[in-house]
């Protein structure tokens, strides 16, 4: 399938995923810290392995990320990445405190939580949206090189397919604005699946 030549009703189908996924992020993350979280319009594109890196990431840039397995009809790896600083901002926003104060356990599974919410909030979407099931493995935590993380989530699928979704979001609550990257990387077939189901 040549994803360069989608049609318009995939072009918004891309659109629509993208602000009930964020919506419902928002709604779930200001309960989970009894804060209020704005979302900004997230952008959506389909890129390859090799534009990842040369026009939206740096691979050397330590980031932490969360990976999520994910089974079913569309199976794939789904990553929630942001960068070190911007992760130690959002975990004192969920835990209330300075993250010098929060332990090492409680860190990594604010990541998880936060991580889990994001990436669900898109499959649940496309579950309701194509009628499609998924199954989820347990959040993994890791804190990396940018570039190390996407290619050991690209080796442990075994198998997958060159063009992955790429979501940006952008978190805002009170004067804070933090950006955060979620990739689905599909194995061969889920995207086609996905957007085969809107022709």
């Amino acid at each position: 399938m040549n994803f360069n030549e989608l049609t318009s009703m995939q072009l918004d189908f891309l659109t629509e995923l993208t602000n009930i996924g964020g919506g419902n992020a928002a709604t779930a993350l200001s309960k989970i810290i009894n804060r209020r979280i704005r979302m900004e319009v997230p952008k959506v594109s389909l890129v390859s392995f090799q534009e990842l890196f040369s026009d939206h990431m740096k691979m050397e840039e330590e980031v932490c990320a969360v990976s999520i397995r994910v089974h079913g009809d569309a199976p794939g790896n789904f990553l929630f990445v942001i960068s070190r600083d911007e992760a130690a901002e959002l975990v004192e926003i969920a835990a209330g405190t300075v993250v010098s104060n929060v332990s090492r356990e409680i860190y990594v599974s604010a990541m998880q939580e936060i991580g889990n919410i994001l990436c669900s909030s898109y499959w649940n979407a496309l579950s309701r949206m194509l009628d499609l099931t998924f199954l989820s493995s347990v959040p993994a935590f890791v804190q990396d090189m940018f570039g190390a993380i996407m290619t050991t989530a690209y080796i442990e699928s075994g198998q997958y397919g060159d063009t992955l979704l790429f979501i940006e979001n952008i978190l805002k609550t009170g004067q804070n604005a933090i950006k955060a990257h979620l990739f689905y990387i599909p194995l061969p077939g889920s995207l086609e699946k996905i957007f085969e189901l809107l022709t």
